[in-house]
């Protein structure tokens, strides 16, 4: 039987849109500056480290150019069969990663590396464990560098901690969002697995987010308060949430793989 994700509590964390605007010229955000990634891009920008960011699926940004291994984006929903993204979500997760280094709007932690997004939600942020489970099969059949999961339940599934648990076995660091319920022992799967690096956010002042959900599981806190990044219609726009963090983790993962690839 089909479990939907809606009945599991299965989610998009909430987040709120505080801005969708058109840039030209290039930005740094502030957690680029904050923890100078820009002094490590002068030894690696990620150059061939691919990240599965699993999430609402494809977006087609000028600022995502050549960034993004179309020909291996998937879309695990009946519903919407289609790779796009008609949610904005994927978008925003996958310019944090890797928007390019070049004169438009922002850039990613990891500049240079790829982006292979699967589809497991769709527009309103539901879907169906299945498709979850299905995307992180896929992951174990193409094996990517890193796995980013922006997305949580309460609800705790045995398949889907099985499959999570032979990526770690792989050597693939999944990353996902805590979760922003505001709350203490409260942190969502499936950054409450074991196996899974799981992140919170903080803010520029460095004050982790009201908004986290928090517990033992917690492994990281990153930049999560108003990010700017790329959005729907080739826009950009500041999001809050531990789905900001979580990503922003996933690049600076990708920058010290890539180092070391770079030293083998």
């Amino acid at each position: 039987m089909t479990k939907n994700l809606l009945n599991h509590n299965t989610r998009l964390p909430p987040y709120e849109i505080k801005r969708v605007v058109s840039t030209l010229s290039q930005v740094h955000g502030w957690g680029i500056k904050q923890l100078n990634v820009p002094d490590t891009w002068k030894i690696t920008q990620g150059e061939g480290i691919n990240i599965m960011v699993i999430d609402t699926g494809y977006t087609d940004h000028p600022d995502l150019e050549d960034g993004i291994l179309k020909n291996r984006c998937k879309s695990f929903l009946n519903d919407e069969p289609d790779i796009d993204d008609h949610c904005g979500h994927s978008s925003h997760i996958a310019g944090i990663i890797a928007a390019r280094n070049n004169d438009m709007g922002i850039v990613g932690v990891a500049p240079k590396c790829n982006i292979i997004t699967v589809k497991v939600l769709v527009a309103d942020g539901t879907g169906t464990v299945d498709a979850i489970i299905n995307a992180l099969k896929y992951a174990k059949s193409i094996r990517p560098h890193i796995v980013s999961m922006s997305l949580g339940t309460d609800s705790y599934d045995k398949e889907m901690h099985d499959l999570i648990k032979d990526l770690y076995k792989m050597n693939i660091p999944v990353v996902a969002a805590a979760g922003n319920d505001g709350r203490t022992n409260a942190v969502n799967y499936p950054g409450k697995f074991p196996e899974v690096i799981c992140i919170t956010a903080y803010d520029k002042n460095g004050i982790p987010a009201k908004f986290n959900s928090t517990g033992p599981e917690v492994g990281f806190s990153a930049p999560g308060v108003d990010i700017y990044s790329t959005w729907l219609n080739h826009q950009y726009c500041s999001l809050s949430g531990t789905s900001m963090a979580c990503p922003f983790c996933a690049g600076l993962i990708a920058l010290l793989l890539a180092k070391h690839i770079k030293q083998e």
